[in-house]
């Protein structure tokens, strides 16, 4: 017998898990390569000493037919896939579940919208690709006819021109507008844009990596709507699984207060003086676990299960519950709604082998080390970087390293080019999607290069440097 009484969601996790261990050859060869009995599993604490799967043993280490339900490539029904910066592409299968979780989180961003009853275009602004989030945006809105949604889609990509052009010639005839893509790339549409744009009512969908609540005010002042938050909305999603969370007027309201009050901070979110990205995700979609290491856990269903994935991101999972409980303790009102009853909240702090996300291209921190690392410039340098990214109220988003030189080593002023060269000549050649975005961007996706005296504050107190900084 299976308790009634668990976890929100374990149920159909436990019911993920079973058709996997049954029907997915390479999941069953798992379970009976790590001893583990699939009839012994019947409750949360049974489950939480199934052993995770990763990219490394599991994902990779199978063809991939073995991974889909019955062994068979047609099983997927639609391919992404997710490069990182090695170069080799690692490539995830979805079907009509995917697609159905798809459409319905979608639904539910968009009801709070209100495109119920404004008639609504959506304007698709990610990468068209085999990327995930240009075609998993399309479909999900494209099939939102029976959910009571009076919503249009156009899929122009990442072209600034293009974007501002079709808002313009069709925005007028739509009571508003949503534009969806990476937050950087929605600042560049929407900064020096015209007033034919500005003028419309924009809505804002976001993925791919974190804003401060400081950029998020700062895009709202551009688009004439200060304060305006719940026009905004953050999704947390990857190529491995599509949408994972997405942000509502309450989890950017906890999340704003907690920016402004330390103890709320500290117990919702630990002792990081960085927010993290703090999501509502849905327990009948995604069952969320932790690890000892405070990484995140998935179990989902899709044309490739996934049973415990470890994302490899460093998180909490949070019942609406203990947010209120916080919130309590904190002197604020305590009720917390929620899209749906059995809601949760996922607060995502970042990911330790990634040094820094722009226009959602993921730099490793192992590929920077390796530039650094070219004879070129190796012998001014001892290896350490901080790699990130500076925002403004007037300005676009611009990638920045900052290299710590050796100690008595004072190159002359080119040597911060050369560097550059040697960053730009590594990644271009270890990364494609890198080799997209400054297809895209030009000499916009090149960071400016900065050099620091041995021993110069943002590297001292690094004893494991691993060149991260939070996005700002």
């Amino acid at each position: 017998m299976v308790p009634t009484q668990t976890r929100p969601g374990f149920i159909q996790a436990l019911r993920v898990f079973r058709q996997a261990a049954r029907d997915v050859p390479a999941y069953a060869k798992f379970l009976c390569d790590n001893g583990v009995d699939a009839d012994a599993v019947r409750t949360p604490r049974d489950f939480a000493e199934v052993p995770p799967v990763t990219k490394d043993n599991y994902i990779r280490a199978y063809p991939p037919h073995e991974l889909i339900a019955g062994g068979s490539i047609t099983g997927a029904g639609t391919w992404s896939s997710s490069s990182g910066s090695s170069g080799a592409p690692t490539y995830w299968a979805r079907d009509g579940i995917s697609h159905e979780h798809g459409v319905r989180l979608h639904a539910r961003i968009l009801h709070g919208f209100r495109a119920a009853t404004r008639p609504t275009l959506v304007v698709v602004g990610f990468s068209m690709g085999d990327w995930i989030g240009g075609t998993y945006t399309f479909r999900s809105v494209a099939d939102l006819s029976p959910h009571d949604l009076r919503v249009s889609v156009m899929t122009p990509g990442m072209d600034v021109e293009l974007i501002r052009a079709d808002i313009a010639a069709l925005g007028p005839y739509y009571r508003q507008i949503v534009i969806a893509g990476y937050p950087p790339f929605v600042r560049d549409v929407f900064d020096g844009a015209p007033a034919a744009v500005l003028d419309q009512d924009i809505k804002v969908l976001m993925a791919g990596e974190s804003i401060s609540e400081a950029w998020r005010d700062n895009l709202l002042t551009l688009l004439g709507k200060p304060g305006r938050v719940e026009d905004t909305c953050l999704l947390y999603g990857a190529a491995d699984a599509g949408m994972f969370g997405y942000e509502t007027p309450a989890s950017i309201a906890i999340r704003r207060l907690a920016d402004r009050d330390d103890n709320l901070r500290h117990d919702l979110f630990g002792p990081d003086p960085d927010l993290p990205t703090f999501v509502e995700y849905d327990p009948a979609y995604r069952y969320f676990e932790t690890d000892a290491d405070d990484r995140l856990l998935c179990t989902l269903a899709n044309a490739m299960p996934l049973v415990r994935y470890r994302i490899n991101d460093v998180g909490s999972v949070h019942t609406a519950a203990e947010v209120g409980s916080a919130l309590r303790a904190a002197g604020r009102p305590a009720t917390v709604p929620t899209t749906t009853a059995d809601a949760g909240f996922v607060a995502l702090r970042g990911r330790p082998d990634v040094a820094q996300s722009f226009y959602s291209v993921k730099f490793h921190p192992d590929t920077i080390r390796g530039a650094l690392a070219d004879p070129r410039v190796a012998a001014e340098l001892t290896g350490k970087f901080v790699l990130g990214k500076d925002s403004g109220a007037t300005r676009a988003d611009q990638l920045t390293l900052v290299v710590e030189l050796r100690p008595g080593r004072t190159p002359d002023a080119s040597f911060t080019d050369l560097v550059g060269s040697v960053f730009l000549d590594t990644l271009t050649a270890a990364s494609r999607e890198y080799r997209d975005l400054r297809g895209r961007l030009g000499t916009r996706a090149e960071p400016l290069v900065r050099t620091r005296p041995f021993g110069s504050v943002e590297f001292r107190y690094a004893i494991k440097h691993d060149g991260r900084v939070s996005a700002p």
